[in-house]
């Protein structure tokens, strides 16, 4: 059995997108937990669908995931992670193998994950799906992915590291108007990133203007 150590998850019935998370969630750091490797069909299943899993599977994972507790660690019956070529997804299932917790991870996270499990085996999981939920599918080039999950993670940086005078100037080239609320500027650019493709491209212009240092803010 393969493991991943020491990463961050925000399981809930929602499974929100790593930008998604609020400092009310609650996550969890998670100093142990199994992984596999999957295709993207089932992948695919895992995390749009509600699906039943194998109990056979259930006893491989049973009591293999550590979490930290204040002064003690904590243990998840019934959790691992399913890596497909591109994406990873956690999954905490109950005693009956229904999937009722997930969680994204940090991009970051997802892509030493995936470096990780580049040369793992796939494993074959009998799983059923329960229900499926209408998705909207929105199909993009492997080029176009790795684009727009470079740009996230600049993004995402940029926050992180509270450059709010640069996303103010990246609202305001984009825009053309000023805002103030760092948590609004950052809502509407990852927004554009998963939906508006005319305006990714000018913003992608401007993140590689700003890394070079030619342009400079005066919206701040």
């Amino acid at each position: 059995m393969n493991y991943i150590y020491d990463i961050t998850l925000n399981l809930n019935r929602n499974n929100y997108e790593f930008y998604e998370w609020k400092d009310d969630d609650n996550p969890e750091f998670v100093l142990k937990i199994p992984v596999y490797k999957v295709d993207n069909n089932m992948y695919y299943d895992i995390k749009n669908n509600d699906i039943i899993i194998d109990k056979k599977f259930l006893e491989q994972i049973l009591e293999k995931t550590e979490v930290y507790s204040p002064n003690t660690i904590g243990i998840i019956r019934y959790a691992c992670l399913f890596a497909s070529e591109y994406n990873v997804i956690a999954i905490e299932f109950d005693s009956d193998g229904n999937n009722y917790m997930k969680s994204s991870l940090s991009l970051d996270e997802e892509d030493e994950i995936l470096e990780i499990t580049k040369n793992i085996k796939y494993s074959l999981i009998e799983y059923k799906i329960k229900s499926k939920k209408k998705i909207q599918e929105k199909y993009i080039t492997r080029i176009e992915f790795e684009k727009e999950k470079s740009i996230l993670k600049k993004i995402e940086t940029i926050k992180s590291n509270k450059e709010f005078s640069k996303l103010k100037y990246i609202f305001f080239e984009l825009y053309n108007e000023k805002l103030d609320d760092p948590d609004k500027i950052y809502n509407k650019l990852i927004n554009i990133v998963k939906n508006d493709s005319k305006k990714l491209e000018k913003m992608c212009d401007i993140l590689n203007l700003t890394e070079n240092g030619k342009i400079m803010s005066n919206n701040s």
